[in-house]
């Protein structure tokens, strides 16, 4: 998926793959990979909601439009990570897919609430071991706003900022490897911060809030880092590095920017709810009041004075 600096043809980021006499590149191979893979998580969703429809339950529309648009991007990205090995800007190419597969994506299949589906249309065992793993040990560990930090600001400043960039570039499966935990942390970090599913442990709003600007601050520090002095191994910052790390960092900006605004809209609805609740209470318990006998509505003073 980096394929940075490579050059068509014979080289590295380019070996054919054989098949029985037949040959095809590894970007084709990696791009109906993903296709296949956005395909099969298009088809479990859509199994999961005619269950549903055909109980008769609702489902929002925009969860649906969600998952629909974040597997079409999750793909995309995987392809244009693939295909950096023969774009003419290689480095901010890949900087392009990473956006797609590991930021964007992960939010709005995060907000496409898949456990939520899950725990609605699932029955028997799978369901009873789905909900066993949301209250166990492990996801009260994984779901802590300084975990979530390390995984989601770790995995980025390794990728970029260590030998593991070059690594993952010459052997495929630690390249894969690498940017499914990137995509992973990224989508715990969408749930735990704005998606509708169980979280155990979630932060309270202020909680959130210093959550996402630790991680902000830890992507504009890579971003800056990657602009200053290039990848690794590369030989300083190249004028495309140089705009591959001004895309990472106003790229990632812009998502962390809806992540802000989806928690904060979150926290005003919430509000609402619960001023709505209150004063839901106080009108029954007046309403309650003024039901026993002997006990009449108040007469308000200046309604008082007009009455003859």
């Amino acid at each position: 998926m980096s394929g940075h600096g490579h050059a068509s043809g014979g080289g590295p980021g380019t070996t054919l793959v054989g098949t029985g006499g037949a040959a095809l590149d590894p970007v084709t191979v990696t791009v109906v990979t993903a296709a296949l893979g956005a395909a099969v998580l298009l088809a479990g969703y859509g199994l999961a909601l005619a269950q549903l429809h055909r109980r008769g339950d609702e489902w929002p529309a925009a969860r649906t439009a969600a998952w629909t648009t974040g597997c079409a991007l999750a793909a995309v990205g995987v392809a244009v990570s693939a295909s950096a090995a023969q774009a003419p800007r290689p480095f901010t190419t890949h900087v392009a897919g990473h956006l797609l597969l590991v930021m964007a994506a992960p939010l709005l299949l995060a907000l496409a609430a898949p456990v939520t589906l899950l725990l609605r249309t699932g029955s028997g065992a799978p369901r009873a071991a789905l909900v066993r793993l949301l209250h166990g040990r492990w996801a009260r560990l994984v779901t802590r706003a300084p975990v979530v930090a390390v995984l989601e600001v770790g995995g980025l400043a390794a990728y970029y900022l260590t030998p593991l960039h070059t690594a993952a570039h010459q052997h495929p499966v630690l390249d894969v490897a690498v940017h499914v935990h990137m995509a992973a942390a990224g989508y715990l970090l969408a749930a735990v911060l704005v998606g509708p599913d169980p979280v155990p442990g979630r932060p309270g709003v202020t909680g959130r809030a210093v959550l996402l600007v630790a991680v902000a601050a830890g992507h504009a520090v890579v971003a800056t880092l990657v602009h200053a002095h290039g990848l690794p191994g590369a030989g300083g910052a190249t004028a495309d590095v140089r705009a591959g790390g001004q895309l990472l960092r106003y790229g990632g900006d812009v998502v962390e920017l809806a992540l802000a605004v989806l928690l904060f809209a979150g926290w005003y609805r919430a509000a609402g709810r619960g001023l709505e609740r209150e004063r839901r209470r106080a009108a029954a318990a007046v309403s309650g009041h003024l039901d026993r006998p002997g006990v009449h509505a108040p007469v308000l003073p200046e309604r008082a004075g007009h009455e003859r």
